[in-house]
């Protein structure tokens, strides 16, 4: 996103082009500009210059305005987190099986898609953290590794819908796995993985207390969380998840209703708190020049136009 290092000089446009339209409405020229259309020329060149006199007045309004916003100091930010950290790595493992993507005890949104918004939240807060993204369901895949480019794993988040894992089933162990390799060579004194889903482990190669075994070798926390209504339409089993959670350290947190995940996501972000030993570096890549650029050549472009094609210049 765009931000300006003067953003007031931007008023200044409005009087340039209040100018510029009032002049076009009384028919006098706009800033001093003024063309002649110098004697007896071919009528497909007359007919060009009539076209270019309509058209050059405009040039001198459009450089002001670029000047202005070169002035304004249009840039981007970027925040980069120091090599040497003392904070949270957190892969985010996230259910997308049928049964997140279709009971409705969330009214009016879905269980995944209440997830995904309140986990945007989440994202958010975690300014000085890096995160990541698995998605499962019969199957466990990567759609981030760790980052703290949060507005990217905002998108990415978004677009994880039950079609983008072709598996049936939820695979509870795959996922556990797959986030642990991502956090083995972590450098980060907390590695954390937060684990949501609504259903029993019922397929995948790894069953879920051998992922766990895993997850304490490599120094894992397992914060899960057993989202939605029991439904006998779905199998579930937040008994396991309590034991996950409570065996690499985390908490099993059940919640049935949008309050409850979002204080639960709210108590995670508490607990999982630890300071940076450098502060974040913020770098500002200033698009001035760019403007300044555009200005410079439609001034060019103003003079070539006045002195060799108008043979006037005023």
């Amino acid at each position: 996103m765009t931000e300006w290092e003067s953003p007031y000089y931007l008023f200044l446009i409005l009087p340039i082009w209040i100018w510029t339209f009032y002049s076009y409405w009384k028919n006098e020229p706009a800033l001093g500009i003024e063309l002649r259309i110098p004697g007896r020329v071919q009528s497909g060149t007359f007919h060009l210059k009539r076209f270019l006199s309509s058209v050059t007045p405009l040039i001198r309004p459009v450089t002001l305005t670029l000047f202005v916003i070169a002035v304004a100091g249009p840039g981007k930010r970027y925040r980069f987190l120091p090599d040497e950290t003392k904070g949270v790595d957190i892969i985010l493992a996230l259910d997308v099986s049928g049964s997140m993507s279709k009971s409705r005890d969330f009214l009016p949104e879905t269980r995944l898609g209440v997830s995904k918004k309140l986990l945007k939240e989440f994202i958010r807060k975690r300014e000085n953290d890096r995160l990541g993204l698995v998605v499962f369901a019969g199957g466990a895949y990567l759609q981030s590794p760790l980052t703290s480019d949060r507005e990217v794993l905002e998108e990415i988040l978004s677009q994880a819908e039950e079609e983008t894992v072709p598996e049936q089933g939820t695979a509870i162990g795959d996922a556990l796995i797959l986030s642990c390799y991502r956090l083995r060579r972590s450098p980060a004194k907390s590695k954390v993985i937060v684990l949501i889903t609504d259903g029993a482990s019922n397929t995948g190669r790894i069953d879920p207390v051998t992922a766990t075994e895993i997850a304490k070798g490599v120094g894992v926390k397992i914060y899960s969380i057993g989202i939605g209504k029991e439904d006998q339409s779905y199998e579930v089993n937040f008994e396991i998840l309590d034991i996950l959670s409570k065996r690499t350290g985390g908490v099993f947190y059940r919640a049935e209703d949008v309050s409850e995940l979002r204080e639960v996501l709210a108590s995670i972000d508490s607990l999982e708190k630890d300071l940076l030993i450098l502060p974040p570096e913020e770098v500002r890549e200033s698009e001035s020049l760019i403007f300044l650029t555009y200005a410079l050549a439609l001034l060019g472009l103003d003079l070539l136009l006045r002195s060799w094609v108008f043979r006037y210049y005023v």
